[in-house]
């Protein structure tokens, strides 16, 4: 019975998925692959030694701690977006059967159907761990693609029960967050509406969020143990909040979008709003914020905030000329990381803030009231 349970919901939910929502991923996948197969050495190395030179670069892919976390981050994103996308095919019409034929089957059942539904999502990241572990098993390096395994097994366990409670949850009544009650009486300003969207729908997305922010920078210091003494360190750590955060961007320019597009017709000045909506990311970063001035000295720590919000709203802004399409958004954010961390690790970071701040202003500036511009590529 479990069987037909499985073969129903990877139909339904996994098929689908792949059709029409992993483009980017698998675009990113295939690029790294070929550019680690087929790019061509500068003539220092003999052809017989191409072979050797190109496993050497897929083992600095794919085996080192830095590429790992990273992309253990872009898996994270990618696993909430398929939540997401599980989420909305749950609410179509021609999906309503599901809530009344799955709670026939015991939550065990509904667990392993889940949870197949899931790695098969999943299919992108385990051929990066069975490669990893290829390369692993070869030159002894079998630590991350250990690691690798671990996490591809939690993320699988953690989707399932979001899955479970998603669909027994039609009898339940939904309660609301702890935040909304304790603040019902308090004054709201405009800008701090999202901050309460955040803590009563995307709690689980915040939570998640935080702990891949965690891991990225007490791993990024690990590797650099002498990183007061180099301003680069600190503004990758930065870099790799920023990025890590860029879901919740996204999710604030939907909910803006969404819900308070009436508000491009009140009397702020575009200016106000910039200032506004970097003091939102401010709050969603304190925890971030109140880390980094506890590790590094209060002048880098002012500089890394600094920096942090401007590259926030540098992905805001790119989101005014692209509109809710969260693969392109997603692109972009991609790029733009590879770029600064290309400026920062040249040791001209201040170079990335400055430019980071005057760009996303300049965009923000000229597009916030055109909410329908997009760019074609």
């Amino acid at each position: 019975m479990s069987g037909s349970l499985t073969k129903v919901l990877l139909k339904i939910f996994a098929y689908r998925f792949y059709r029409e929502q992993s483009g980017l991923l698998l675009f990113l996948f295939v690029t790294l692959i070929s550019y680690c197969l087929f790019i061509n050495t500068a003539g220092i190395y003999k052809s017989e030694e191409s072979t050797f030179y190109h496993l050497m670069l897929m083992m600095t892919f794919i085996i080192t701690p830095v590429i790992m976390l990273l992309v253990f981050s872009f898996w994270l994103i990618y696993t909430v977006k398929s939540w997401q996308y599980v989420a909305a095919q749950l609410q179509l019409e021609s999906n309503q059967f599901l809530f009344y034929g799955m709670t026939s089957f015991s939550k065990a059942q509904q667990f392993k159907s889940w949870f197949c539904v899931q790695l098969v999502i999943s299919l992108p990241f385990l051929a990066y761990w069975l490669f990893a572990t290829v390369l692993g098993v070869i030159y002894d390096a079998n630590v991350i693609p250990a690691i690798t395994l671990v996490y591809i097994l939690f993320m699988a366990t953690v989707s399932s029960f979001i899955y479970i409670y998603l669909v027994n949850r039609i009898n339940q009544t939904k309660k609301t967050a702890l935040l909304l009650r304790i603040s019902r009486k308090w004054n709201k300003p405009f800008s701090s509406l999202f901050m309460y969207h955040l803590f009563d729908r995307t709690k689980v997305v915040y939570v998640l969020t935080k702990i891949a922010s965690l891991l990225v920078m007490t791993g990024i210091l690990h590797i650099f143990p002498n990183y007061k003494q180099d301003l680069r360190v600190p503004y990758m750590v930065m870099l790799g909040i920023v990025t890590l955060h860029s879901v919740l961007i996204f999710q604030e320019y939907r909910f803006k979008e969404t819900y308070l597009s009436f508000a491009r017709n009140l009397p702020y000045s575009r200016s106000s709003l910039f200032l506004n909506f970097s003091f939102i990311y401010f709050l969603i970063i304190l925890p971030e914020c109140i880390w980094c001035f506890s590790k590094f000295p209060l002048p880098t720590a002012v500089e890394m905030l600094l920096f942090g919000l401007s590259t926030a709203m540098l992905f805001r802004s790119i989101l005014h000329l692209i509109g809710l399409r969260m693969y392109r958004y997603l692109l972009w954010v991609f790029s733009l990381f590879i770029l600064s961390f290309y400026i920062i690790m040249f040791g001209v970071p201040r170079l990335s803030f400055v430019a980071s701040l005057i760009i996303s202003y300049l965009l923000f500036y000229q597009y916030y009231y055109k909410p329908k511009t997009v760019i074609k590529f």
